[in-house]
């Protein structure tokens, strides 16, 4: 016969079923990922939170990037929450001020100003298995002190977008005139007349070289490397390209019929998420979207030097690298002030830029738009389980998570935007709801199934990477290009987007594969939570026969849920 494990007799709690206990959840980061978490909080019952933001105000990247020509590159309907329309947009395209400013009033509506505290910066959080809480050790930016918090639960929104990087280019920092970076653009800078250098070929240098070639003396773009500079996204919207504005009829319609916005918006998202299937290598969308973009830019680039032209046609699949809207960029790139620098840099002086053929070339200023440190390696140490450091494990084994929102050895705690987040797979909104809701049932399991921690199994982590990596060799991102999607590299291992589309990800993390977590209970019998044989029904005596319902149908559509807010 087979033994018999016997556990001891639980204490009964004083408790109805799934009472929530009171926890504490610390999020980090108040960006556009930490307002979604403050707005599905305000229906949390016994949850504490805490949010350290490093900026003095919300909006992350919103806050920080007001370089010239910065805005969406997607329709701004489409980055609005899931839950909230906007009939204020001023454009199509918005620019970043109102991005900003549309961030700011919905963290107001949400209360997320009562919870923050600005000007913090983490700077580690350290897993306690005895107690099951993180403490996280905080800096106050304005006094330098170092104070401590603690919580059952760490949420990780500072996402991906919030370290931006200097270029590693000898002598950087020897230059005598201006050198600012896109992530760091201050406002009050003069380029009139002035010589520049804008450094990089990413959705910065696209949108800042066209804004800035009208006032600047003189203009070179360093950019090695081809990208597919594409039409406008959802361009039918815009007959004036990004410039496009709502007209004040179009805005009163959009306030008087919420109905007929919300099918405005539906109708971008279908527009927006259907390329995905653009991205498979050798698919007919493949093919026809890169002859389209290819002879867009040609027509474009028509006054260009036709060997230079040629070089500036990437021999990649559209999506190798990020897909970039740049309206202006190409045409910019043709006036008489300024000049594409095919070449490398080999140094930068005290005067300006030596490129790798040995040519220099003096500027009065120098704009970084070299992008962000996208190794998604956290800005604080994170040691969990077993004293396990994160960044040493994944400067071992690049960054990979569990569905994005979850790492193996790191208990209570989950990601948003993490590795492999659908950030280039169509609408980026709805995948960040989904991840906070992610974590968020989680979360509901710590408070009323007498959880302690749960982390996801290295096994599942493993098969879910080994299954991503393998999905990737049939899209484009995988394709033989420079990429931050793959680290920077031409063949590393993709952290980028998603190995689907946006609502293949939606599925995919709608109900949470429990079987793939470890949990450790508060008491030593599982069932405690069960308390003492009550429901709040039962104790409140609401609804006691709240199960008798009217007969559904047979014929009745079926079809997936959603939660309704």
């Amino acid at each position: 016969m087979g033994s018999v494990s016997i556990s001891e007799p639980p204490v009964v709690r004083d408790a109805y079923i799934h009472q929530p206990r009171p926890i504490k959840v610390i999020v980090i980061g108040a960006g556009i990922s930490g307002i979604a978490f403050a707005y599905k909080a305000q229906s949390l019952e016994a949850v504490e939170y805490t949010i350290y933001e490093k900026n003095p105000d919300v909006g992350g990247t919103w806050y920080e990037s007001r370089y010239p020509g910065c805005s969406c590159d997607i329709p701004a309907h489409s980055y609005s929450y899931p839950w909230v329309s906007n009939p204020e947009w001023s454009k199509v395209y918005a620019g970043a001020e109102e991005i900003f400013e549309f961030y700011r009033k919905e963290a107001k509506s949400y209360g997320l100003y009562e919870h923050t505290r600005f000007g913090h910066r983490v700077l580690s959080a350290v897993w306690g298995a005895v107690e099951g809480r993180w403490t996280v050790t905080v800096e106050d930016l304005a006094t330098g002190r170092i104070s401590e918090d603690s919580a059952e639960v760490v949420l990780n929104c500072a996402g991906v977008l919030n370290k931006w990087k200097w270029p590693e280019i000898k002598g950087l920092h020897s230059f005598g005139g201006k050198l600012v970076h896109t992530g760091n653009y201050p406002q009050d800078l003069d380029l009139k007349n002035k010589r520049v250098a804008v450094i990089g070929a990413g959705s910065s240098a696209i949108q800042v070289v066209p804004t800035i070639q009208p006032v600047v003396k003189s203009l070179f773009n360093f950019a090695r490397s081809p990208t597919w500079i594409a039409p406008q996204f959802v361009g039918r919207l815009a007959s004036d390209g990004r410039a496009t504005a709502y007209t004040e009829e179009q805005k009163q319609k959009f306030r008087d019929d919420p109905q007929y916005l919300l099918d405005y918006r539906r109708q971008i998202d279908h527009e927006v998420n259907g390329r995905f299937l653009n991205f498979y290598k050798g698919s007919p969308g493949q093919k026809a979207t890169r002859a389209l973009v290819e002879q867009s830019m040609r027509e474009k680039l028509s006054k260009m030097d036709p060997v230079l032209r040629e070089k500036l046609i990437p021999d990649f699949d559209v999506g190798c690298r990020r897909v970039t809207p740049g309206e202006g960029y190409l045409e910019a790139l043709q006036e008489d002030n300024v000049q594409l620098i095919r070449a490398g840099i080999q140094e930068i002086t005290s005067t300006g830029v030596v490129a790798s053929d040995g040519k220099a070339y003096e500027v009065d200023v120098i704009i970084a738009a070299t992008g962000y440190d996208t190794s998604y390696v956290p800005a604080f140490q994170l040691r969990g389980r077993n004293g396990v450091d994160l960044a040493k494990r994944w400067a071992v084994t690049g960054a990979e998570a569990y569905f994005t929102c979850a790492v193996p050895d790191m208990p209570n705690y989950f990601m948003v935007v993490g590795p492999n987040t659908p950030i280039s797979n169509g609408s980026l909104m709805p995948s960040i709801e989904a991840q906070v809701e992610f974590a968020l049932s989680f979360v509901d399991k710590i408070q009323r199934q007498g959880v302690k921690s749960v982390v996801v199994s290295q096994q599942a982590n493993t098969e879910f990477n080994d299954y991503k990596d393998a999905v990737m060799e049939l899209l484009t991102f995988s394709g033989h290009c420079n990429s931050w999607y793959k680290g920077g590299t031409s063949n590393g291992r993709i952290v980028g987007p998603w190995p689907g589309s946006v609502n293949h990800f939606l599925e995919s993390v709608r109900n949470p594969r429990l079987q793939d977590f470890e949990f450790e209970y508060e008491s030593p019998n599982r069932f405690a939570y069960l308390g003492k044989g009550l429901t709040q029904r039962d104790i409140k005596k609401e609804e006691l026969g709240w199960y008798i319902r009217a007969r559904i149908p047979a014929d009745a559509p079926k079809g997936p849920s959603f939660a309704q807010d």
